[in-house]
């Protein structure tokens, strides 16, 4: 794989999703972990981030993402199925840039299949500015 620009862990609920837009990213970003739940991503997000990543548990279902841990991720981005009050928890576990997809933008819905297409771009033009702008913290969460 060409080195990529960024290395995220990516949080949403439905792995069909992700999967679509952990295609869309690459090359420019790499997804290391897709995490889809609250409680999953307080306890491998710290692993990862403090290289135990041997710890991590095997995903119940499909696995997404390279599982390359040997770079640790620049940043954390959780889908419109979570919350401000998400990021509150996350924030604690330990410091990373989370991106938040922000509910109030127009979006289609789930059901007609173009959702994940729309979240995508909006994911991947947000995560590349940041990168352009020297990856300056914005205070979290960084809204896309």
């Amino acid at each position: 794989m060409p080195n990529p620009l960024l290395r995220i862990i990516l949080c949403g609920k439905t792995a069909a999703v992700g999967k679509g837009v952990i295609a869309g990213l690459h090359p420019e970003i790499e997804v290391t972990r897709f995490i889809t739940s609250l409680e999953s991503a307080r306890r491998e997000i710290p692993l990862i981030l403090s290289q135990q990543h041997s710890k991590l548990p095997t995903p119940a279902g499909e696995t997404l993402g390279t599982q390359n841990f040997n770079t640790r991720p620049d940043a954390v981005m959780l889908g419109a199925g979570f919350s401000l009050s998400d990021v509150e928890v996350l924030d604690k576990e330990d410091k990373i840039p989370i991106f938040l997809a922000d509910r109030d933008k127009p979006a289609p819905s789930l059901a007609s299949g173009k959702y994940g297409e729309a979240i995508l771009k909006r994911a991947k033009d947000a995560l590349l500015a940041w990168e352009k702008d020297g990856k300056k913290q914005q205070g979290n969460p960084i809204w896309f």
